[in-house]
C-alpha cells in the first residue's frame, strides 16, 4: 500500500526533488498529468525519467496545455482502480483532474498541497463557493506560506493545515562562492509578463543610470519591456537552470517586484547562491525571507517606496544582508518541509 499517491501537473524539477527526498522515507505514487509544458522559463525546467526515484505514472506524453482531458480522466479512473492507498495528496484545483479523483476518493484520504495564496485568488461571488466546495471534499491542506493559510481562513476551511514553506526543492548544484561587493548590480529571473511588474522596475532603473539591471527570460512583454528600457538594463532571454549560477554570481542582489507571485521559488535559489533579495510583500517566498534580514519587502504598487528601498542599500547595510543569506539552512527548510509531510498525524 502506498502512503501517498501523488497527482500533480508537470515533473518540474522542484516536485521532482521533493518527491525524491519523501520516497526516502516513504512508499509513494506520482501521478504526472503531462509531461512537458510550452511556459516554462528553461528547457530543463521539466525533468528527464533518468531522475525520478520513485513510482509515477505520466498521463499525457506532451505539452500540458495539449492535453486531452477526457481521456486524462478515464486514464485516471482505470488507474485508480488498481491503487491501494493511505493517502491521495493533489497538488491544486485548477484541473478537472483535481476533481474527478477528490470525488473518487474517500474525503479522510484527501490532501491538497495549497500554492495559491489570498493575494491572486478571487474569493467572492461563486469563484468562493467552488474554492469552499472543493476544501469541502479534503481533510488536510498542506499550506505553503502564511499568506496560503489566510486563503484557508477567508474559505471557511475547518480541516487540518500543515505549513510546508515551500513549494519543492531547488536544485543545489556546486559552486564557487565568492567574497562579494555591493556593485549595484540586479537580477531578475522569470517570465516577462504583467503579473512581475517589471515596468515599474525598468522605470525606477531608467532614472538610476549608475545602477545596473539584468533581466533573464522570455515573455509576452518582451519587446515592449526592451523598447521602454535604457542602456543600463539588458535582456539575457532564457538561461537554463545549470547555467543560472553564473548569472548570480555577476549580481549583487535579486529583485522578485511581482504584483502577484503564489510562491517565487528563483528567490530561494538567489539566497541559495548568495544574493540578498528585495522581494514584493506579495510573494508567498516572502515567508522565508526576513524583511532587513536576508532584504527588504517592498510593496509591489509602490514605485516610489521601491525606488527608495533600492537606494538605501548600502555597503553596510549590503554586508549584513550577506553574513544573513551565507547562514541561511537549506538544508533545515528542506528537511522541515518533508517532515510536514511524513508526520505520523496525517
Amino acid at each position: 500500500m502506498y502512503d501517498y499517491v501523488v497527482i500533480t501537473h508537470l515533473p518540474a524539477f522542484y516536485k521532482v526533488n521533493l518527491y525524491n527526498e519523501l520516497a526516502k522515507k516513504l512508499n509513494i505514487y506520482v501521478i504526472f498529468i503531462a509531461n512537458n509544458t510550452a511556459d516554462k522559463r528553461a528547457k530543463d525546467f521539466t525533468q528527464t525519467h533518468n531522475n525520478m526515484q520513485f513510482q509515477y505514472k505520466i498521463l499525457y506524453d506532451g505539452t500540458f496545455q495539449s492535453r486531452p482531458k477526457i481521456q486524462n480522466i478515464l486514464t485516471l479512473y482505470r488507474l485508480f482502480k488498481t491503487l491501494h492507498y493511505k493517502k491521495l495528496l493533489v497538488n491544486g484545483w485548477d484541473l478537472p483532474e483535481f476533481w474527478f479523483v477528490t470525488w473518487l476518493s474517500a474525503k479522510c484520504k484527501n490532501c491538497l498541497a495549497l500554492e495559491s495564496t489570498l493575494v491572486e485568488s478571487n474569493v467572492t461571488g461563486i469563484k468562493r463557493h467552488i474554492k469552499a466546495f472543493f476544501l469541502s471534499r479534503i481533510s488536510t491542506v498542506f499550506a505553503s506560506g502564511h499568506l496560503h493559510v489566510a486563503l484557508l481562513n477567508k474559505l471557511n476551511y475547518h480541516g487540518l493545515i500543515k505549513m510546508t514553506k515551500g513549494v519543492g526543492i531547488i536544485n543545489k548544484p556546486i559552486f564557487d562562492k565568492d567574497i562579494k561587493e555591493y556593485q549595484k548590480r540586479f537580477l531578475f529571473v522569470g517570465r516577462l509578463s504583467y503579473e512581475k511588474n517589471l515596468k515599474t522596475v525598468i522605470d525606477i532603473f531608467n532614472t538610476l543610470p549608475q545602477y545596473h539591471l539584468t533581466i533573464v527570460g522570455e515573455g509576452v512583454e518582451k519587446n515592449e519591456l526592451k523598447a521602454r528600457s535604457k542602456e543600463n538594463i539588458v535582456f539575457l532571454g532564457s538561461i537554463e537552470n545549470q547555467e543560472l549560477k553564473n548569472i548570480f554570481a555577476q549580481n549583487s542582489i535579486f529583485i522578485l517586484p511581482s504584483i502577484i507571485e503564489p510562491w517565487g521559488l528563483v528567490a530561494e535559489e538567489a539566497l541559495f547562491f548568495g544574493l540578498p533579495v528585495i522581494v514584493s510583500k506579495n510573494c508567498g517566498v516572502c515567508e522565508l525571507i526576513e524583511d532587513g534580514k536576508h532584504g527588504l519587502h517592498v510593496n509591489p504598487l509602490d514605485a516610489s517606496e521601491m525606488k527608495e528601498t533600492i537606494l538605501k542599500i548600502d555597503d553596510v547595510l549590503y554586508n549584513k544582508f550577506l553574513t544573513n543569506v551565507n547562514i541561511f539552512s537549506f538544508a533545515e527548510k528542506d528537511l522541515w518541509q518533508v517532515e510536514q509531510y511524513c508526520s505520523p498525524h496525517i
